[in-house]
């Protein structure tokens, strides 16, 4: 691979949105009718502004998908940014809205407690994940994907996290999970030691308080970049994989504790 880079700003930019396609392809993409109400919205905002303390909707942090074969239900997600004493901070109320698509009216709604953490990597925007994580005989879990990324031009890092709920129950049953990865440590020009991983998640047979456990596997890229801005080379590239089980323990699956540090955002 080659990368022809003009400047620093060019630089950051072939690397974030590489990093954004490739985790892009990491899940299932999302389907919606022709008169979903994903299609509408200035229905969206309507019944955000009815049911969140929010004034105007940033769509970076909106996602909206019908649900997996239910079509007639709408699933809404937002994170909003909290203020306090009108000054705004870095953390974000997420919420779930369920609507019924025929009718319009609210089936149902869920505040989370935890907030989205966002300080100096910060988080850029969020995604559904509708792959079918059946955790349990009668669970289908739904998945929010967390995009971050710093601002350092030296050390440029971004991650994508996936926590996964129950919203049956209205909680989280994984939280923080580092699906994927890329970090650099550069000179702004050409030369550079990046690390970039990405993972899936696979459903294993066995159970675990009555839980399917769950499978991680990560491929991850070492690789060096040499030369000026002029010609600017790939070199001494080095692959390897991650595989490990997380569990259920009653409460939330479990990061197995030697990749907690590696794993756990």
């Amino acid at each position: 691979m080659r990368l022809m880079m003009k400047g620093i700003f060019l630089f950051i930019s072939a690397w974030l949105f590489a990093f954004l396609g490739m985790t892009q392809t990491t899940f299932a993409k999302l389907q919606t009718n022709d008169d979903s109400l994903c299609k509408q919205p200035e229905y969206i905002e309507k019944i955000l502004r009815q049911h969140t303390n929010t004034t105007t909707v940033n769509e970076d942090f909106l996602a909206c998908a019908d649900f997996p074969n239910v079509p007639e239900q709408t699933l809404i997600a937002y994170a909003e940014t909290q203020t306090k004493d009108d000054q705004p901070v870095d953390d974000y109320q997420l919420t779930f809205l369920t609507v019924n698509s025929k009718t319009q009216k609210l089936h149902s709604i869920y505040h989370v407690k935890e907030l989205l953490p966002s300080d100096a990597i910060e988080l850029r925007s969020i995604q559904l994940d509708l792959a079918p994580y059946q955790v349990s005989e009668s669970l289908r879990a739904i998945g929010l994907r967390r995009n971050y990324a710093g601002r350092s031009s030296a050390n440029p890092f971004s991650a994508q996290v996936l926590d996964l709920y129950d919203l049956q129950h209205n909680k989280k049953i994984l939280n923080g999970l580092i699906v994927a990865r890329y970090q650099a440590e550069t000179d702004t020009r050409c030369n550079a030691e990046v690390i970039e991983s990405k993972a899936i998640l696979m459903m294993l047979r066995n159970t675990t308080r009555q839980y399917f456990d769950m499978q991680l596997r990560d491929r991850i890229q070492h690789y060096e970049m040499s030369g000026d801005l002029e010609n600017c080379k790939e070199t001494k590239r080095v692959s390897t994989q991650q595989r490990f089980t997380l569990k259920f323990d009653g409460q939330q699956y479990q990061i197995p504790q030697p990749y907690r540090d590696q794993y756990l955002y």
